[in-house]
């Protein structure tokens, strides 16, 4: 067997205004866990897009453990033993765990009828293997974002992948999560895989991968030995300057009570109590932290102080005034903002350009309208280049750019560029760092910060 599981040599990927990878070398040794590490919008998706073959690269040659190959598509990669679990999941959420894994292999038996039982037993048996304790019946609405990751993972291996490519894998988990996940991967290797992680984490670099190639707009900077760097020189190879790991901030001076929620009780999705009877202040000039394993009340919370959810019981007053029953937009209106913890779902409209998403919530107003009706493209763009700049969101065709088109890291900045541009006086921000670099991660710090001194009420 080759020393080397993969080699792309050369890869270059352009999109409209944009080169995403410029001449990238990247070589994966046989059974290792590489670290694929890089800045929002650096290109690290994109490779690992043309690896298992949901894009086509430009030019550049891929060597599968020394025999050069075509991936005209991921029904190549997976024949290639290649898989690939997205950061964006691509699973159906009304399907049980199994009918998701087996989803364009459907096995039958003898007389061509669907074979669900084997597909169970065998979903079971690989659960056990690798200590996933997923439950083959289960559907995926009703289980853990982190059992949903194992689930993509049991795909790949159910498809017997024995190179498994894992994108952003810890961007929802909680640490418990990420820290059984880390055990995944160990165990995954010492079964014979071959893993890429792709993170912006350096903590799980140094606690799983062996080796990390770094790219930074597009361009490999270079390969290093894990056990030879600090996080620190990584994450100077990564956005090419000395990040701070800690923000220096003076203490808060809280003012009034802006945001007060007084014995609310709000129902989940599914009919059950989530939030029950709860009060708290938020208070001016003041953050307030709010912490909790997935699932136990903290998007309900949000979705009620949005408007998302309905009460059940209970009062939302902002400065004293009662909006429990405001809508989205009024509340908007009055002053809350909202970074939502899923961005694609409840945070951009991804068809929508950079601009379009940028002004979402106040398109309808001057200077973007022009008598109730006419939308003014110029005062949008002149917004939304601004922003651009500010927060550093990396795009193909500047403002004109699709939201779709970006990594998830610069959708993200898009939603808390609008958010901070509205200036609110209550600021709900759920996961705002969520798929950010570490260097982007110190910014948006730095930011909300920023808004705590000018007397928001952040929560």
């Amino acid at each position: 067997m080759a020393e080397n599981a993969i080699e792309m040599l050369g890869i270059t990927k352009t999109f409209p205004g944009i080169v995403a990878n410029d001449n990238v070398d990247l070589i994966v040794k046989e059974n290792e866990i590489l670290a694929l590490l890089g800045e929002n919008g650096a290109g690290k998706s994109t490779l690992m897009s043309i690896l298992f073959g949901s894009y086509d690269a430009d030019s550049g040659v891929i060597n599968i453990r020394g025999k050069k190959v075509n991936i005209k598509d991921p029904n190549d990669a997976t024949a290639l033993g290649i898989g690939m679990v997205h950061q964006h999941f691509k699973l159906v959420h009304n399907y049980t765990v199994t009918e998701n894994i087996v989803l364009g292999i459907e096995p039958t038996n003898k007389l061509g009828m669907l074979d669900m039982a084997t597909a169970e037993k065998r979903v079971a048996e690989l659960s056990e293997q690798y200590g996933f304790h997923v439950n083959p019946k289960d559907r995926i609405e009703d289980i853990t974002v982190g059992m949903q990751q194992r689930v993509e993972i049991l795909k790949t291996l159910y498809r017997n992948a024995d190179i498994i490519i894992l994108d952003e894998p810890t961007a929802v988990l909680t640490p418990q999560e990420i820290d059984e996940l880390m055990e995944i991967i160990r165990r995954l290797k010492a079964e014979g895989k071959t893993i890429i992680l792709i993170t912006h984490k350096l903590k799980e670099i140094k606690a799983v991968a062996e080796r990390c190639t770094v790219l930074r707009r597009g361009k490999t900077i270079g390969t290093v030995n894990v056990a030879n760097v600090t996080e620190q020189q990584l994450a100077e190879m990564m956005v090419g300057r000395a990040v701070k790991f800690e923000i220096d901030k003076a203490p808060a001076c809280p003012g009034n009570v802006v945001l007060s929620l007084k014995d609310i009780s709000v129902k989940n999705s599914r009919g059950q109590i989530a939030v029950n009877n709860l009060s708290l202040d938020v208070s001016a000039g003041k953050i307030l932290g709010i912490a909790g394993v997935d699932g136990n009340g903290q998007s309900e919370l949000i979705f009620a102080i949005t408007g998302m959810l309905p009460l059940q019981s209970g009062k939302i007053f902002l400065n004293g005034q009662d909006i429990s029953n405001y809508s989205i937009r009024k509340r908007i209106e009055v002053g809350i903002g909202h970074v939502p913890e899923d961005r694609q779902k409840h945070g951009i409209v991804g068809p929508f350009t950079v601009a379009e998403n940028i002004v979402l919530k106040n398109y309808y107003k001057a200077p973007y309208t022009h008598h109730g009706c006419l939308i003014d493209s110029k005062a949008m763009k002149k917004i939304a280049d601004s922003l651009i700049s500010e927060f550093d969101i990396r795009t193909g065709e500047g403002s004109s750019t699709l939201t779709e088109s970006m990594s998830g890291g610069n959708q993200q900045k898009v939603i808390v560029a609008r958010e901070i541009n509205l200036s609110p006086q209550v600021l709900i921000i759920a996961q705002p760092t969520r798929g950010l670099d570490v260097g982007a991660i110190e910014n948006i710090r730095k930011r909300i910060i920023s808004e705590r001194d000018k007397g928001r009420a952040i929560c």
